[in-house]
C-alpha cells in the first residue's frame, strides 16, 4: 500500500515522500499498471532496510540515494509523455497549458504514451506529486506477495 509522508532529515530538512512498494519484481497492485513506463525511470529506489532506518531517524542512507529533485523529474519526462492523451478531441486543449511544466495544468491532463486508463490516471498522479515537490520512492521488499 503506497503512502505519503513527511520525514524530518538533518541533511535536507523536511522531505515530502510518496512510497510505492515493490514486492519481488512487481510494484504493489495499485501501481502495477505504470511499471515499465518511462515515467518511473526517475523514481528513487531504496531497500526496505534503508527506508526502515530513515523512519527511525537514521536518514543519511536515504538522502544519499535520493535521485533528482521533483522539479527536475518534471523536466526529464520523455517527449512522448509530455502531451495530453486527449489533445485531439478535447475542446479545451491548449498546447501551452496542457503540459506537465505549465503553471496552469488542468486536472483532466493524462500523459500520452501511457497504455490503459489506470496507468494514465497514475501518470497524472505522478505529475501532480512532482509538481507539489514530492519525492516518489520505490521501496523494494525482499519477499513476494
Amino acid at each position: 500500500m503506497s503512502r505519503r509522508l513527511k520525514l524530518a532529515t538533518v541533511e535536507m530538512g523536511l522531505l515530502d515522500l510518496f512510497l510505492v512498494y515493490q514486492y519481488g519484481a512487481a510494484f504493489e497492485p495499485d501501481w502495477a499498471s505504470l511499471q515499465g513506463n518511462p515515467l518511473v525511470d526517475t523514481f528513487t529506489v531504496v531497500s526496505k532496510e534503508v527506508m526502515d532506518h530513515a523512519l527511525h531517524g537514521f536518514t543519511r542512507p536515504l538522502v544519499q540515494k535520493l535521485g533528482l529533485a521533483p522539479a527536475s523529474c518534471l523536466l526529464k519526462i520523455p517527449p512522448a509523455n509530455r502531451e495530453c492523451e486527449h489533445r485531439v478531441e478535447c475542446p479545451f486543449y491548449d498546447r501551452t497549458e496542457c503540459t506537465p511544466t505549465s503553471k496552469k495544468l488542468p486536472n483532466c491532463f493524462q500523459p500520452s504514451g501511457v497504455e490503459g486508463d489506470d496507468a494514465r490516471q497514475l501518470g497524472y498522479a505522478v505529475v501532480t506529486l512532482w509538481r507539489e515537490g514530492v519525492f516518489i520512492v520505490v521501496v523494494q521488499e525482499a519477499s513476494s506477495i
